[in-house]
């Protein structure tokens, strides 16, 4: 089971790590089948306690939320207890076994297996179907270039921004529309939180062990939303990173909470854009001496304003980078020290490149745009297709079925 892994790649793995006691909780020290997508034969939640069958019996939900939570297993929301029949059908939503080890996740080096990250899933409030999904996030967070160590690590309040794109996402009711960054879905709501869920109880970034954030951030319980493609008068991120309109994919990002632009004056392309990036010319923010990455989440009216002056996706990328600057004096103040390399006449880019501009179209009606400044050279962002184990992309997450030929 040590060298099982997504892609093959032998991975070091500390046999002792139990990934934040998540192992204890669906009883992986214990022997059972292999298929456990079959059957689950272990009903206990802990092995080392005697009287912890009670959580899958008892009918008292908040008692059980609650034991979770002293044992530090959750976000601090109630959540939903994992029971063996909730388990069997997440499953039904991917062509791995159980047991499969999708990654690691640092700082803990847990396994993140297909059921671990199913039972977080579940604890999360999500619906199976969200399955494929959340495999595939996981799964991106542990690409080098996400530095997952690192984000975890640090005192920065930098959360996992989730922006999904394509007909899956539509498929299962991802709002890409008016409070996508906000409360009323079930989709971004539950699996932003699955995905937070899975670095505490796998990967140990408990707030004060493995999470280290000074403060924190509201975006940490979740931070999910899908692309509006049919409002996006240019190529949506997916398409833009190489991949068909037709295609499926999860995108991470290490960001901050987003930060509101509002402009219902502007007329042009460039008055508009002008005042994106003075919002977006923050010292303080990583970006500011470490240059890199920042989302901007640009609302349709706003698209359109831009669009209507003739203005392309690049056109719109290059001038955020060369126009949102920061002074010296005020850029050189961050926990490392500025590289002489991104002063420009005395000013520093927030970004490196136009590259490093992350331009979506997601909201409702209203002259609105976010912004949410990155974590600097520390981290870059992960776009993943949505597959099957023998690559094969997926249409429909109905397909996870039609494999084990249901």
């Amino acid at each position: 089971m040590g060298n099982k892994h997504l892609n093959n790649k032998k991975v070091k793995i500390n046999e002792n790590a139990c990934g934040c006691l998540i192992d204890d909780l669906i009883g992986e020290n214990q022997d059972s089948d292999k298929n456990k997508n079959k059957e689950l034969i272990n009903n206990r939640l802990c092995g080392s306690h005697e009287n912890d069958l009670e959580v899958y019996i008892d009918p008292e939900i908040e008692k059980v939320s609650y034991d979770f939570y002293m044992r530090k297993l959750t976000d601090g929301l109630p959540i939903i207890p994992p029971t063996k029949e909730k388990l069997l059908k997440f499953l039904n939503y991917t062509d791995y076994n159980s047991d499969d080890i999708i990654t690691i996740l640092p700082p803990k080096q847990g396994k993140a297996t297909v059921e671990k990250i199913a039972i977080n899933s579940i604890m999360a409030g999500c619906i199976p179907a969200f399955m494929p999904v959340i495999q595939h996030a996981v799964q991106a967070l542990s690409q080098d270039q996400f530095n997952l160590p690192g984000v975890n690590a640090t005192t920065h309040p930098v959360a996992i921004c989730v922006i999904l794109n394509g007909p899956i996402s539509r498929e299962i009711a991802v709002n890409s529309g008016v409070g996508c960054l906000g409360p009323g879905n079930i989709a971004n709501a539950t699996i932003g939180r699955a995905l937070r869920l899975c670095l505490i109880n796998i990967a140990g970034a408990v707030p004060g062990i493995g999470d280290h954030a000074t403060m924190g951030s509201p975006a940490k319980y979740s931070f999910c939303f899908g692309e509006a493609e049919n409002e996006n008068p240019w190529k949506p991120l997916h398409v833009e990173r190489g991949f068909n309109l037709e295609n499926s994919t999860v995108t991470v990002m290490a960001a901050e909470a987003p930060h509101n632009v509002n402009d219902h004056r502007s007329k042009t392309a460039e008055d508009l854009l002008n005042t994106i990036v003075n919002t977006a010319a923050v010292a303080g923010c990583n970006n500011s001496h470490v240059p890199g990455e920042i989302l901007v989440i640009m609302g349709p009216e706003h698209a359109q304003t831009v669009e209507n002056d003739g203005w392309e996706k690049e056109d719109v990328k290059r001038y955020i980078h060369e126009n949102t600057l920061v002074p010296v004096e005020l850029a050189d103040r961050g926990g490392r020290k500025l590289d002489e390399q991104w002063m420009v006449n005395g000013n520093v880019r927030i970004t490196r490149s136009p590259e490093d501009v992350i331009l979506v179209v997601a909201g409702g009606p209203g002259r609105h745009t976010m912004i949410a400044h990155g974590f600097g050279t520390s981290s870059q962002s992960v776009t993943l297709p949505l597959t099957l184990k023998d690559g094969t992309l997926l249409q429909s997450v109905q397909d996870y079925k039609k494999s084990k030929n249901y």
